[in-house]
């Protein structure tokens, strides 16, 4: 079993460690284990990789292991952390909002996810945050019935990263 005790970098942010990702992958030589994102949050877990290697993490507490994250780097191989994808909740802002709802739309859609506690991810007019059953998405449609005009409401399936502060906690 090897023993890993930090996190050495992240292939999505440093493009050494990227470059070093591809040449080891390219040589076959690289590993993953795969965890769920609320195993994210654990400094002590034990996982076997993709190949095998028995790995046991004990990192620093308060670290969070996001997908690409390099927890092992030798000349024989790497080891990287990869999230499991999980099913969200797709929230678009259509780009119909005329001037008198441009205060309701955002605040209405806000206070609501808010209250529910949800972490989230923002990319351009979507929202993102993840969901345990279909049903939630009826209830958000009802929710947002009033404004619905201007929103649409999927489900989707995605590597789920929250942005930074809005993974306080989850009920």
């Amino acid at each position: 079993m090897i023993t890993i005790d930090s996190v050495i970098g992240n292939i999505n942010k440093n493009t050494n460690l990227k470059r070093k990702y591809n040449e080891m992958s390219d040589k076959k030589v690289c590993e993953a284990i795969k965890i769920s994102r609320l195993e994210s949050q654990r400094v002590r877990m034990r996982k076997t990789s993709n190949k095998g290697t028995d790995i046991a993490l004990i990192l620093p507490q308060g670290t969070q292991l996001r997908h690409g994250d390099v927890i092992m780097v030798t000349e024989e191989k790497m080891v990287i952390v990869e999230l499991e994808p999980e099913n969200v909740a797709m929230i678009e802002i259509k780009d119909n909002i005329r001037d008198h709802d441009i205060i309701e739309v955002p605040v209405r859609v806000g206070h609501t996810i808010g209250n529910l506690h949800r972490p989230l991810k923002l990319e351009r007019n979507k929202i993102y945050f993840p969901i345990q059953a279909d049903s939630e998405l009826e209830m958000f449609r009802k929710l947002f019935a009033p404004i619905a005009e201007h929103l649409e409401i999927n489900k989707t399936t995605m590597v789920f990263e929250p942005e930074e502060g809005t993974a306080i906690h989850e009920h």
